[in-house]
């Protein structure tokens, strides 16, 4: 619904969120390789994912997942193509604007 907002958190899930941000200058084959290592290891993991276009992905991570695998290969497209990942952390919600 339209003009809705979220006031507050009730209770944390335990969910933690990894998103990351595929780079293109390794050149288009390069950059298919890498979403199919990462999209990979998503389903072999049995994880949530969401992505933005083509090159940002984010990972729903919940509490006690098996992570490993999938972080080797994000840890490859950092070293092999530049890409950037991190953890999201939610700030608690303001009432200020």
């Amino acid at each position: 619904m339209l003009g809705q907002q979220v006031g507050e958190v009730f209770a944390s899930s335990g969910h933690r969120v990894l998103r990351m941000l595929l780079m293109t200058g390794a050149g288009p084959e390069r950059l298919g390789q890498g979403i199919a290592r990462i999209k990979t290891e998503i389903t072999k993991s049995a994880l949530l994912s969401e992505w933005s276009g083509d090159r940002h992905v984010a990972v729903d991570i919940p509490p006690g997942a098996e992570t490993d695998s999938l972080l080797k290969v994000m840890e490859r497209e950092v070293a092999e193509a530049g890409a950037f990942w991190e953890w999201a952390h939610a700030e608690p919600f303001s009432t200020h604007h």
